[in-house]
């Protein structure tokens, strides 16, 4: 404590409002500061891991909360027409009035708690650093301090949970969900003894015993009068100000004759009643596990890598193996055996390249986990979802979906990650809400974490580039790694060269791809596996400005094939969102198919499609449910889709008919075909004899060469081997300015060099492309007036920036531009530390903005009544992007956009132009 402020008297360490809020409570409960302090020095002694300096720890633990009595303060919270909701209280400022020791890691263990910010984290190691005695321990884990500030963090926690529900407040016990904890209650208890399980248990001893006590305050019916009053008179604002006045009258009353009139001993132990171990198994271990949670018998491939991941402490390999044959269920399932029988309770995170693939992967991670669930009972695993737009904590329990936390503060709890390669990077890096955000680099790089990175083939240019940093980065760093792929070209396996000699290959090794086959014709039974007729239909070109042709030929194909067999699971594949949209509502009008109903058959599935809100029919999530439903019970179906399908996704069509693409493309694409090998006459059918511009990537002779296997394989069996000899050999050239700026973070967040802080501070991160996007949100007038509201709830989707350009015709007027379109940005309020949407208004960097383009179904407060209202259909999702941008000339490097709020007001945003641009 500063010794400048004088003694306060008062020792509270946690006070308690047992009961339901009401205005006049008849007791608080408040625990002894120095209880508080003894109990979480008491666990920091047990901790398991011996790799910290447990006097630090200490030392910090004794000082880090010294300061709470000078600050604490009873408060009351209100709604937004100022009425009572509850009492609550606060230590607000006591870290930074804490005594001055001589050590200074012991200082910034003190005043860094409840705060794990990435910013500070950085600033303490920084000012750590320049003891030579710190720079060594820093030179053999750059994540020391953050380590053991996390150990001071997660003592402190268990205890405060514990504190709760032991003392009475378990609704103040359910906040610290940011924490690597569960506690459980156990059935073993009287009035002054009760037991509790956590699980993961992180400490020596198998069972520790805490004592915890509190001092009642029971207050008058006086007092009570008063606080009633106050809310008769409409001043339930000024209730905690008076509670809080009557707190310490009663302590200067009471302080030398009050006694703690509550003691209760809570026992600690790991919850070990439902550990499933491999060696106890009469049989092979590798079979059961997925005998007992995914109820097939494993293949060869994903045997080997079920004995790799549970054989080394630290896997590192590259899994390149066909398309269908389960890579996905060969890292999962290991991992769930893992995660039951390690005691260093394992955490999985699966960064994907597209958010597209996030569906059906936490529909297969559900069934999985569910599963694990019913032999574990009474033991919660969780799935965290995290893209930007949903970050989603679920918890299941005993096979069921126990609860879904739509905080944004999960903070990577969970024991598998499901989120996207862009994403991941944000979080490598520190990015996320103000407090506790150091928390992502921290369980990035526990020592128990895995990182699989799935579909590994399908990153280009700038991802690609920083695909392959983060992956050296995080090689060096020691972690567990697994990247998965079906058409990694050679020329990319070299960038990994670091892998090589880890390499499971079950595509140009021969006798691997052999036991592969052999498993899927013998021992399944699949008589039909790797069989599908080829045909190429190149008598048509495609046109991107006028495309009717080719959807018209497209659209009688698909129709033909329908007709042939009534019973045909069909996918149209084609490459932009409207040559979709028009050949699903010419299926759809021939047809006569006049709405969806109990026997949908017709899918459209792209990229343009909201997930919100997730209870519409036709949001990706509920629309690819139904999609799989048929699917897996074999019925019929026509799906037309984009890309935004073409990997990762577990379905098994009939038909596969698609535009011609790039080799690798059309590899994935046929993977969805016939994937489970039962089809007897399964087929694709490729259309087009050139492959759109902007998507190509093989050079002029490439291209021949693919047209030239193409024909070969006319009416023969689709043969992916060759297919994949002709992907795209070109080297790629990284961007040079990415490569530096990916250097510039991982110093700042990881070296704690200062000097690169300017970047980090503008949120610049640049994942796929230089080029900013922006968030499209549709206001159909349904959401009310609220702002924040109508961005949460209403239809949206991701946009690169340069997508939204005012386009003009012949006659010099715009074609793209529509009424009632509005532009927002995210400003971070201090006063209500919130983030609030407000009307664009400054110019500036574009990568420093969260931008928002609302547009409006309605005329009314239109800027221009000459322009037409957007018009948006739930079923087809965004078909057009309206125009919101004048595109200036660029500045050098920096392309620069206009926008004009007013016919009399511009703002210009500028972002980095891309390499190819300069």
């Amino acid at each position: 404590m500063s010794k400048s402020n004088p003694q306060p008297f008062f020792k509270f360490g946690r006070v308690f409002f047992s009961g339901e809020p009401t205005i006049a409570p008849d007791k608080i409960l408040f625990q002894p500061l120095g209880n508080h302090v003894g109990n979480v020095r008491q666990l920091a002694r047990k901790w398991q891991d011996d790799n910290f300096s447990l006097e630090r720890v200490i030392e910090g633990i004794n000082l880090h909360d010294k300061a709470k009595p000078q600050t604490f303060k009873i408060r009351v919270e209100t709604n937004k027409q100022g009425e009572f909701t509850k009492y609550t209280y606060s230590f607000k400022g006591h870290r930074f009035k804490v005594d001055e020791p001589q050590n200074l890691w012991v200082q910034s263990l003190a005043r860094g708690h409840h705060d794990y910010s990435t910013k500070e984290i950085i600033k303490d190691t920084y000012q750590l650093k320049k003891d030579p005695e710190y720079q060594k321990i820093f030179s053999k884990d750059p994540l020391q301090y953050a380590k053991e500030l996390y150990i001071l963090e997660m003592c402190d926690q268990i205890e405060a949970e514990l504190a709760c529900r032991v003392i009475g407040d378990d609704e103040q016990a359910k906040s610290r969900t940011f924490m690597d904890f569960t506690i459980t209650k156990g059935t073993s208890e009287d009035s002054n003894h009760r037991v509790f399980y956590l699980d993961p248990y992180p400490f020596k001893e198998p069972t520790i015993t805490l004592n915890f006590r509190s001092w009642t305050y029971n207050l008058s019916d006086e007092d009570k009068n008063q606080l009633q009053q106050l809310h008769e008179n409409g001043k339930d604002k000024e209730l905690g100000s008076k509670l809080n006045t009557l707190v310490k009258e009663w302590w200067k009353k009471n302080e030398h004759t009050i006694s703690e009139d509550r003691a209760i001993t809570a026992i600690i132990k790991p919850d070990n009643s439902n550990t499933y171990s491999p060696s106890e198994k009469s049989e092979n271990a590798i079979l059961w596990w997925y005998r007992e949670l995914a109820n097939f018998q494993p293949n060869p491939m994903q045997e080997e890598v079920f004995q790799t991941m549970v054989e080394n402490q630290h896997p590192a390999f590259i899994l390149k193996a066909p398309t269908g044959v389960g890579k996905f269920e060969a890292i999962i399932i290991p991992f769930l055996a893992m995660l039951s029988t390690k005691e260093d309770r394992p955490r999985l995170i699966i960064p994907l390249p597209a958010r597209s693939l996030l569906e059906d992967q936490k529909q297969r991670c559900e069934k999985y986990l569910k599963q694990f669930s019913l032999l574990h009972k009474g033991r919660e695993v969780s799935l965290v979802i995290d893209t930007g737009t949903e970050m989603n904590r679920y918890v299941y329990l005993d096979g069921e979906v126990k609860s879904r936390n739509n905080s944004r503060r999960h903070l990577y709890k969970g024991d598998i990650i499901l989120t996207t390669i862009d994403k991941f990077i944000y979080r490598y890096f520190g990015y996320g809400d103000k407090q506790k955000s150091f928390i992502f680099p921290y369980r990035i790089h526990h020592g128990n974490t895995l990182i699989c990175f799935d579909e590994a083939h399908t990153y280009d240019d700038i991802s690609f580039t920083n695909f392959c940093t983060l992956v050296k980065a995080l090689y060096e760093a020691g972690r567990s790694l697994v990247l998965m792929t079906a058409t990694l070209s050679q020329n990319h396996l070299e960038r990994f060269d670091y892998l090589a000699d880890n390499m499971i290959d079950y595509i140009d090794v021969q006798d691997n791809l052999e036991k592969l086959n052999n498993f899927y014709q013998q021992i399944l039974k699949q008589d039909y596996s790797n069989l599908k007729q080829f045909e190429w239909v190149d008598d048509i070109v495609y046109d991107v400005k006028e495309p009717t042709n080719f959807q018209q030929k497209l659209t009688s194909i698909a129709l033909a094939e329908w007709n042939s067999n009534p019973s045909h699971r069909i996918i149209v594949s084609v490459e932009t969102v409207k040559d979709a949209i028009a050949i699903y509502e010419k299926i759809k009008q021939t047809l006569n198919i006049k709405s969806s109903g109990e026997n949908e058959f017709l899918f459209l599935y792209h990229g343009r499609l909201s997930d919100i809100p997730k209870t519409s029919h036709y949001s990706r999530t509920n629309l690819y449910q139904r999609l799989k439903e048929r699917d897996e019970n074999d019925q019929a179906y026509i799906l037309v889709t984009t890309s935004a399908i073409e990997v990762g996704c577990d379905l098994n069509s009939t038909r596969l008919i698609t535009q011609l693409c790039n080799p690798e493309s059309l590899i994935q694409r046929a993977g969805r075909c016939n994937r489970k090998g039962n089809v007897e006459d399964a087929k694709i059918i490729v259309i087009g004899n050139n492959i759109p511009e902007f998507v190509n990537t093989l050079s002029e002779a490439e291209l021949e060469d693919y047209k030239t296997i193409l024909k070969g394989l006319h009416d023969q069996n689709f043969d992916p081997k060759a297919i994949m000899n002709c992907v795209s050999t070109k080297q790629t050239i990284d961007d040079y300015r990415v490569v530096e700026l990916f250097s510039l973070l991982q110093d700042y967040v990881y070296n704690a060099d200062l000097t690169c802080q300017s970047a980090h501070e503008k949120g610049l991160v640049i994942t796929r492309s230089w080029t900013p996007s922006v968030t499209l949100v549709y206001d159909d007038g349904k959401q009310g007036d609220s702002l924040e509201k109508i961005v949460k709830e209403s239809p949206q989707i991701q946009v690169p920036i340069d997508r939204l350009i005012l386009k003009k015709n012949n006659e010099g007027n715009y074609t793209n531009q529509y009424a009632n379109v509005s532009v927002y940005e995210w400003i971070y309020d201090k006063e209500e530390t919130r983030y609030k949407l407000e009307p664009l208004k400054y110019w500036g960097c574009a990568y420093s903005k969260d931008m928002v383009i609302k547009v409006c179904a309605v005329q009314e407060g239109a800027r221009s009544d000459s322009f037409e209202p957007y018009s948006y259909n739930h079923e087809l999702g965004f078909k057009d992007l309206p125009g919101v941008f004048i595109k200036w000339r660029p500045d050098g490097y920096q392309e620069r956009l206009q926008y004009n709020p007013t016919k009399d007001r511009a703002v210009v945003i500028n972002y980095t132009s891309a390499l190819t641009q300069d």
